[in-house]
C-alpha cells in the first residue's frame, strides 16, 4: 500500500510554454487542506500551501510547502509522514530548490535538489535510511527554466486554461528531467466538502516512466474555473484501486495583502 510521495504532490506539472505570460494565481498566505481517501477509507490529511517568500541564492521564492500524513486504521499499519517543499522564482516560472523527507511505512528517504538556473546545473543530495543509511550526490544539466514536481502544479495553476488545450512541461525529479504533458479535458461541476465549484478538470499525462506511480494509470484533477485554479479534487488509480484528495478547508491571503505581494494579484473568487 505505498503511496509514492509525488502521487501525494499532484494530488494534493525546460522548455516553458510559447506565448504563456506567468502570472501568478497563488499568494503568501494560502493554505489548502485535503482529506486522503483509499476507497471510502478516509486515511489521511494533506496540506499545500505558501507560507513564505524566501531568498534562494539571493533571489525571491515562492515557498510551497506540501505536507501529508496517515490517521487513523491506515496509521496503524502504514505510517506516512511526508514533507515535499519547493522554492520557486518569484519572477520566472522556474525552480530553485526542492526538498523531500519521505516516510511511508517501512520506506524513508530525505533529498534536496538545488537549481543552478544561470548555470543549467543541478546538485542533489540524497540520504535513504535503512541499515546503511546510504548517502549519495548526483549533478547534471538541466534544461532552461525546468521546474520540480511540485513547482509544476502551481504553474500549471497560473496557466490561461482552456478546454481542449494542453501544455507540455520540463518537470526535474531526482537526477531526471521528464516531459509532462497537460490536458485540460473538460468545464464541470464539482461537490466536496468545502463547497460547490465550477471547474477544469485536468489530467498530466506520463511520456516517461518516474513521476507517478505507475505510466499508464489516470491522474485527474479539477482547478476552480476563476481566477485562482484552486485545486479541489484529485483522483488517481493505483494497484488497490484508486487514492483521492478532497478539499476540506481553504484559507487565502486578505485582498489588500495579495495586492502588495504580487504585481499580477488576482481578485477573491466568491466561491470562498
Amino acid at each position: 500500500m505505498k503511496i509514492k510521495g509525488h502521487l501525494i504532490i499532484w494530488m494534493l506539472a525546460g522548455a516553458q510554454i510559447a506565448g504563456a505570460e506567468f502570472r501568478p494565481s497563488f499568494h503568501e498566505g494560502e493554505d489548502l487542506v485535503f482529506q486522503i481517501r483509499w476507497g471510502v477509507i478516509t486515511g489521511g490529511y494533506a496540506t499545500l500551501s505558501v507560507p513564505s517568500i524566501d531568498l534562494i541564492d539571493g533571489k525571491p521564492a515562492y515557498h510551497i510547502l506540501s505536507e501529508a500524513r496517515s490517521t487513523g486504521m491506515v496509521d496503524s499499519f502504514y505510517r506516512v509522514r511526508d514533507k515535499n517543499e519547493a522554492w520557486m522564482d518569484t519572477a520566472l516560472p522556474r525552480s530553485l530548490r526542492y526538498s523531500k523527507t519521505i516516510l511511508e511505512g517501512k520506506y524513508s528517504v530525505n533529498e534536496v535538489v538545488d537549481l543552478d538556473q544561470a548555470a543549467g546545473k543541478f546538485h542533489l543530495t540524497e540520504i535513504r535510511h535503512d541499515k546503511n543509511n546510504e548517502r549519495q550526490e548526483k549533478r547534471g544539466e538541466i534544461p532552461p527554466n525546468v521546474l520540480d514536481v511540485l513547482s509544476s502544479l502551481y504553474y500549471v495553476r497560473s496557466l490561461p486554461l482552456e478546454v481542449g488545450k494542453s501544455f507540455t512541461i520540463d518537470v526535474h525529479s531526482g537526477d531526471k528531467t521528464w516531459p509532462l504533458v497537460v490536458k485540460v479535458k473538460k468545464l464541470e461541476k464539482v461537490k466536496v466538502k468545502a463547497g460547490k465549484f465550477l471547474c477544469y478538470r485536468v489530467e498530466p499525462m506520463l511520456r516517461e516512466r518516474g513521476i507517478f506511480i505507475a505510466k499508464g494509470k489516470k491522474l485527474e484533477v479539477w482547478l476552480t474555473a476563476d481566477e485562482r485554479h484552486t485545486p479541489v479534487l484529485m483522483r488517481s488509480e493505483i494497484f488497490i484501486g484508486h487514492v483521492s484528495a478532497e478539499l476540506v478547508k481553504c484559507t487565502q491571503p486578505p485582498a489588500d495583502q495579495s495586492k502588495a505581494l504580487a504585481a499580477h494579484a488576482f481578485p477573491a473568487p466568491t466561491d470562498f
